[in-house]
């Protein structure tokens, strides 16, 4: 029995972009995902170029360390080319790309990463993150500072600390290798995918059987979801066969799909094309939601951090103020509605037997209002069907003399009868 690989692959603009700055490759072992830096002049472009040179790199390639210094060759490369072009055209100052990069080499999986997009892997039920983020957030959770649901709002969410492109910064890559099982299940995706979509909702459409529907079903969520980004998802199913392969179809996605051309033109940005002309105006539209990049030796960083922790410290001591005075009320909500409980009464069912209850039968949050205050000797199956049902459903008091009463008046009619 031998391991091979079946994927889905998918890339959506999105509600609100006018072009796709996501790239991406699905191939026979190598499977890419880039994500343009939005808000940038030639993201696309970005994304587009980086995933064809990489895409040049799939191979059947005999063991891990051979596969993953080829994929960090042509990322390195990439990242190279890149910058030449921004040389060339000066008007493309500032794109980048993320780019995750997948290959396979008998029952191991290779991953090579920069920037923010991801790599899941869904395995016996489990979900799990492989890659990690490349972010300014990331950092702050890193370190504590932020929770993850806090970096989903934080106001700086879309700065990238590492990316390939237009930086004087040599690129680190991040690398994973490890074993892999027939039944596995990977996901690469853009941010455009897990930043808008919650993941427990992500897991619920991994686990769909067909690959096709699930990559559809994720796409179609970050519309449901409102996103207001490209996404690009592809889906890889590891299985096992004895069977001769058949040889995958090759799927290019988004600003990877069509050839890419630059042209110069008149005025100081020059003309660009890709396909068909971008509309310039997308970047004016998406400047507050555009991600850029920041070194990580940036002083502006270390400075918001030290900023931040400042704000920090005194939103803790503010919030612990805060939910003190919270609580207190809180608490003190309760104690009177519980105390207004406990001059409550009602008869109920215990043991089989009719019994007092103190408080009421309503429950909330898990936590009751009532205990047994009496039980009497007198069994419920004595009792008339439509008594019996009362009681199933609680007969309740003002107060205990008046539950008292109901009771004698119970045992006075199974004498009378």
């Amino acid at each position: 029995m031998s391991l091979r690989f079946v994927s889905a692959a998918k890339s959506d603009k999105g509600k609100v972009r006018a072009s796709n700055q996501d790239g991406g490759y699905a191939g026979v072992n190598l499977f890419i995902v880039a994500d343009g830096m939005g808000g940038h002049a030639g993201g696309d472009i970005a994304s587009a170029m980086a995933t064809q040179h990489v895409a040049q790199y799939e191979d059947a390639y005999s063991d891990s360390e051979s596969a993953t210094a080829a994929l960090l060759k042509g990322m390195k490369e990439a990242n190279q080319k890149l910058i030449d072009t921004v040389n060339k055209y000066r008007y493309l100052a500032g794109m980048g790309t993320t780019l995750d990069s997948l290959v396979f080499t008998g029952n191991m999986a290779n991953v090579v990463h920069i920037g923010d997009s991801r790599v899941y892997l869904l395995r016996d039920g489990i979900l799990k993150q492989v890659t990690k983020d490349h972010t300014f957030v990331q950092k702050l959770i890193d370190t504590g500072r932020i929770t993850e649901e806090e970096a989903l709002y934080h106001p700086r969410r879309n700065v990238l600390l590492r990316v390939l492109g237009d930086s004087s910064d040599e690129p680190e890559f991040d690398v994973h290798q490890f074993e892999i099982q027939a039944g596995d299940r990977f996901l690469l995706c853009s941010d455009g995918l897990y930043g808008y979509v919650p993941q427990t909702i992500m897991y619920e459409n991994m686990r769909v059987a067909d690959l096709e529907e699930a990559s559809d079903l994720l796409v179609a969520e970050t519309r449901e979801y409102g996103a207001p980004d490209n996404v690009t998802v592809i889906l890889i199913d590891v299985i096992e066969s004895d069977e001769t392969p058949q040889i995958q179809s090759i799927t290019w996605l988004g600003s990877a799909a069509n050839e890419v051309a630059i042209k110069e033109g008149k005025g100081p940005d020059g003309f660009l094309e890709i396909f068909s002309p971008i509309r310039w105006y997308e970047s004016l539209r998406e400047r507050l939601a555009r991600e850029e990049y920041r070194s990580e030796k940036d002083p502006l960083l270390s400075k918001a951090i030290s900023e931040f922790d400042g704000k920090v410290r005194r939103f803790r001591i503010r919030g612990f103020v805060l939910a003190f005075l919270i609580t207190s009320l809180v608490l003190a909500g309760v104690g009177g509605v519980y105390a207004y409980t406990q001059t409550r009464y009602y008869l109920g069912v215990q043991d089989g037997k009719v019994a007092i209850y103190q408080g009421i039968k309503e429950s909330f949050g898990g936590f009751g209002f009532s205990h047994l205050f009496e039980k009497s000797n007198i069994s419920v199956l004595d009792l008339p069907s439509f008594q019996q049902d009362l009681l199933s459903r609680t007969i309740s008091a003002d107060n205990l003399k008046e539950a008292q009463t109901k009771l004698n008046e119970i045992v006075a009619s199974i004498q009378h009868g």
